[in-house]
Parts: C-alpha cells; structure tokens; sequence
C-alpha cells in the first residue's frame, strides 16, 4: 500500500510538471516564431474560437493577401479584436470583418495596414489557466 501510495505521489509531481512546462511552452514559445499570443475573452468568434483559447497571431507573409475567411487581428481603440474578413476592397485598402456569432459585419472596414496579422491557430481553453 506504500509503495502504491508513493507511485501516485511521484505520478502526481510529474504530472503537474508537464502541465506546468506545456503552459509555459504556449505562452512563451510563440516569439520564437515570430508570433504572439492573446487569450481570447469574448464570444464573438464562436463556434470557430471559444473564449479562453489562446490564439496565435503572426503577420502576414510577403506572397500572402488578405482574403475573405481569414481570422485576423487588429486594434480598435484600447481593444483588440479578432474576426473573420469578410469582404476585401483592393482599391481601397480595406477589408470588412465581422465575428462569425455576430448578426452584422463590424462598423468600419479596416486598412492592411491595421491588421496586426492572421490566426495561425489557436489552443481551446488553455487561455484561462494563463488569465491574470
């Protein structure tokens, strides 16, 4: 029974160590790759991205466009805000976004020139074991 008892012990301790290492591996190891990380707190974006993930953003690469269906994120005042472009205007520069939850396309377009960068992908949930 001891040695039971000592094997769950130790089991526990690793266990706890490799969640622990994960975590920080989500947090920190995006930079690396020249990307970054943001926990995601609202809505807006499901089904796609539930609150508490954690996406990874990166800019967008030389040979790359803006094209509707992708998930960016921009600056909107003091908010960050990730949704889905919808619709792109050449001419102009700009490109509609709106949540997929949400009824209505967002108020004002927004220039390439706002879009910090494209999802890359995103981990579910994770987002609030690293909230502050």
């Amino acid at each position: 029974m001891k040695k039971a008892f000592q094997y769950l012990i130790r089991w526990s301790i690793n266990l706890a160590l490799i969640a622990a290492l994960l975590l920080a591996a989500a947090a920190w190891l995006p930079g690396l790759f020249h990307m970054k990380a943001y926990v995601v707190k609202s809505s807006s974006m499901e089904p796609a991205i539930m609150p508490g993930s954690v996406i990874y953003v990166s800019p967008y690469r030389e040979e790359e466009t803006v094209s509707p269906g992708d998930i960016v994120s921009f600056q909107t005042g003091d908010a960050k805000v990730t949704h889905r472009v919808v619709a792109v205007d050449l001419e102009s520069g700009t490109a509609t976004t709106k949540g997929d939850a949400n009824q209505v396309c967002d108020s004002q377009p927004i220039t390439f020139d706002a879009i910090e960068g494209k999802v890359r992908f995103h981990i579910p949930a994770i987002g609030y074991l690293l909230l502050r």
